[in-house]
């Protein structure tokens, strides 16, 4: 997901100063609290920061995908023998192809 420069340079304010009331945001990036309002509550949506009720923004902590190594390992194994599986069934096909080819010639 792609922010406009507006939103990315909000979110950068919130990286620095933690937190910040919608009114200081207006006044900091030279806008009307209502517009401020609206950036704030389009980054809410996206799921990129919290708002409570006084107006008060910070950013949301995102939570760390965990991801299982042994699990994806084995999985990748899985698949990989199934393309072999596969890459051995499409050899013995093309054979099959060829004598077919070769009695139709015949």
């Amino acid at each position: 997901m792609e922010l406009t420069p507006r939103l990315q340079d909000i979110i950068n304010i919130l990286k620095n100063k933690g937190n910040i009331n919608v009114k200081d945001l207006a006044l900091e990036i030279k806008v009307s609290p209502k517009t401020a309002k609206g950036y704030a509550r389009e980054l809410q949506r996206l799921g990129l920061v919290e708002m409570d009720q006084d107006g008060n923004l910070k950013l949301k902590e995102q939570k760390e995908e965990h991801v299982d190594k042994e699990k994806l390992l084995k999985t990748l194994e899985n698949h990989e023998s199934e393309i072999a599986s596969l890459k051995k069934e499409i050899e013995e096909i093309k054979v099959e192809l060829e004598k077919l080819k070769k009695k139709g010639k015949a």
